[in-house]
């Protein structure tokens, strides 16, 4: 049996290859969704195959793709820019994402009428306060020190709900101040959380009686 040449014959994998994450090959979209009118498929991706990730969109209709959001000037979530409660947060739902992390859609317009359609924007968290589309379009003030987490929109896209200082508070996007929910959740040594759910009743459209309730710990 002849012998071969072991510098031909091996393969030399570099370590750091090895441990990067994410693994080369396994870059995929996530956080897929459809628009409230099911025309727009939308997800997470990576087109360097690095953790930070934009918004994209696929027209079933016209079958393109298209990038919805992209930080401006390399922003986004970055390790530089994580509040201590933020990077809890990141540990508990095991995110390692950066860039763009999460996104949710607006599905209706933030007028006084449930049944009156908006155009379906998309909004995302960015660091210091902006929640952005395609353009930012509202900045809570924060700071390090006072960080907002885990904001979500209402069903009807009429109000923003998060918890800042471990209260819940909430706001109408299109203006007006936040107001504050809950309290006593530092002295009480409670952890507060948000959490929309609808109630559906047959002469009423879905969505517009939306609710908020706390989830303490």
């Amino acid at each position: 049996m002849p012998l071969t040449d072991f510098e031909e014959d091996s393969f030399l994998f570099p370590v750091k290859e090895i441990v990067q994450y994410p693994l080369t090959g396994y870059v995929a979209p996530s956080s897929i969704s459809f628009s409230p009118d099911g025309r727009l498929i939308s997800y997470l991706f990576s087109p360097d195959g690095t953790l930070h990730r934009k918004v994209f969109t696929f027209d079933v209709a016209s079958r393109r793709q298209e990038l919805v959001i992209c930080p401006p000037d390399g922003g986004g979530l970055d390790e530089s820019n994580l509040s201590a409660e933020e990077k809890l947060r990141r540990e508990r739902s095991r995110e390692r994402g950066l860039g763009v992390t999460r996104y949710e859609w607006k599905s209706r317009s933030t007028s006084s009428s449930c049944s009156a359609p908006g155009k379906p924007t998309i909004m995302v968290p960015l660091p210091n306060g902006e929640i952005s589309g395609l353009e930012p379009e509202l900045k809570l003030t924060c700071c390090a020190s006072s960080p907002i987490i885990d904001p979500h929109l209402s069903p009807d896209g009429s109000m923003l709900a998060y918890v800042r200082e471990n209260e819940l508070h909430v706001l109408t996007p299109s203006g007006g101040e936040p107001k504050q929910l809950t309290f006593g959740a530092i002295a009480n040594r409670k952890v507060t959380g948000t959490c929309w759910y609808t109630h559906v009743y047959h002469s009423v459209a879905l969505g517009c009686l939306g609710s908020i309730r706390a989830a303490t710990q």
